[in-house]
């Protein structure tokens, strides 16, 4: 059975212009799920809906067993259902005005109403697990982009989700940093962290995703096995995308 599955999610902004057009996406347990496609095509907007920063307009969610009407989901259950889930941006997120340490203890004390002891304790864990335990006391201007992207990955892990989402997590990053925070990310996946990544990284998607899917114009035009994917695809917009994108690596 699916950790985590959407059904027939539809998403419309400005009244006419319809981003979502019925998605049906699973993601188990262990799993790491890659989201490719062009921009505008709805990958940012289907890991929104996913985790209510969005409000779909129709379709349901099933996580943990539970099945909700994403249109009627209550506060209550969103907040129930976060308290599980960790999303790691873009653009990190980050407080400037607090050190690293605090950036990832501020969840686990204000809204978990944690020990502030026991809430360092596991946030300089979460820094240890990422490579950076030499900057639990540097604010984000005295870090690079990649050590920002790697302290937003240590917050997320702190909270000890069961799936983790992450929305186009190197696109901010010069190509020198990328690698570290992939490299985070893979020795993730290789523990069994559960994921669902929308990504531009090829190579990340190839070597690391046990599943891809191609959001393109609102749909799924493909998903499979990432080898399969890859190698065999099965649509010619798939060949035609992996062509293009090959081609700028």
């Amino acid at each position: 059975m699916s950790m985590l599955e959407v059904k027939d999610i539809h998403k419309t902004f400005d009244g006419n212009q319809e981003i979502l057009k019925g998605i049906d996406l699973s993601v188990d347990k262990g799993e790491v799920v890659a989201i490719l496609g062009p921009s505008g095509g709805g990958k940012t907007t289907l890991l929104r809906c996913i985790n209510f920063l969005e409000r779909a307009d129709s379709g349901t969610l099933t996580f943990d067993g539970r099945t909700y009407d994403l249109k009627k989901i209550t506060r209550n259950e969103i907040s129930g259902i976060r308290r599980k889930t960790a999303f790691v941006f873009q653009n990190y997120n980050l407080f400037l005005n607090k050190t690293a340490l605090q950036n990832v203890t501020e969840g686990l004390i204000i809204a978990r109403k944690m020990d502030k002891e026991e809430a360092n304790r596991i946030g300089r864990q979460a820094l240890d697990k990422v490579g950076l335990s030499d900057r639990y006391d540097y604010y984000p201007n005295q870090l690079s982009g990649g050590q920002q992207q790697r302290v937003a990955i240590a917050r997320a892990l702190a909270t000890d989700p069961e799936i983790i989402y992450f929305d186009e997590p190197t696109s901010a990053l010069d190509p020198e940093l990328t690698g570290e925070v992939l490299s985070v990310m893979r020795q993730l996946a290789q523990e069994g962290m559960t994921m669902l990544v929308v990504t531009h990284e090829i190579g990340f998607a190839k070597n690391v995703a046990s599943r891809v899917c191609l959001v393109e114009g609102g749909v799924i035009v493909e998903q499979g096995r990432a080898a399969e994917f890859f190698d065999n695809p099965k649509e010619q917009r798939t060949r035609a995308f992996i062509e293009a994108i090959s081609s700028k690596e």
